[in-house]
């Protein structure tokens, strides 16, 4: 296999929280994770999703790249995001992979700099296309209790998509 994503940090920790990074490697490839973003998931191991990621890092689904600092004065940082989705966001542009991002302004940004973005929901999409997954509803749920939050709206749209009921 010789695909690749980026990943920013939120997709990334949520992924990590319900143990589904290998889900990702199997749906769109190698992980390429930006240094920034690899520090803000890292940075304590004990937080829930790090030791997944870390664990992606050392079966080698996952990388830690260096994000190219050349692009992010011109394009990237006109904006006001974050230090990990200016790094994403760049190194998606340099590489022309596509980006893993859920953030609205964020995912705003990336579609406006022409980089292909999919997001938590999408993810989960695919892979019920793709066989990988009988149902997305458990993994919502999951990743609900697990802290992380898709919108009422989001999540009502994905569940009929993938055509299934809706949470209760």
């Amino acid at each position: 296999m010789n695909k690749f994503i980026i990943a920013d940090a939120s997709p990334l920790i949520a992924f990590g929280r319900v143990d589904q990074i290998p889900l990702l490697f199997d749906l769109l490839g190698t992980i390429l994770i930006p240094d920034i973003v690899a520090a803000e998931c890292l940075s304590e191991l004990s937080r829930s999703g790090a030791t997944a990621i870390q664990h992606a890092i050392d079966k080698g689904i996952a990388e830690i790249k260096p994000h190219p600092t050349h692009l992010h004065n011109k394009s990237v940082l006109l904006y006001h995001l974050g230090a990990g989705e200016t790094a994403a966001i760049s190194l998606a542009i340099a590489t022309q992979y596509p980006l893993l991002i859920d953030e609205k302004l964020g995912r705003k940004i990336a579609k406006q700099l022409q980089v292909k973005i999919i997001g938590t929901a999408g993810i989960l999409l695919l892979a019920k296309q793709k066989k990988l997954l009988k149902k997305i509803s458990p993994l919502l749920t999951e990743l609900q209790k697990s802290g992380y939050h898709l919108s009422t709206a989001l999540i009502k749209e994905v569940l009929q998509q993938a055509g299934e009921e809706h949470l209760k």
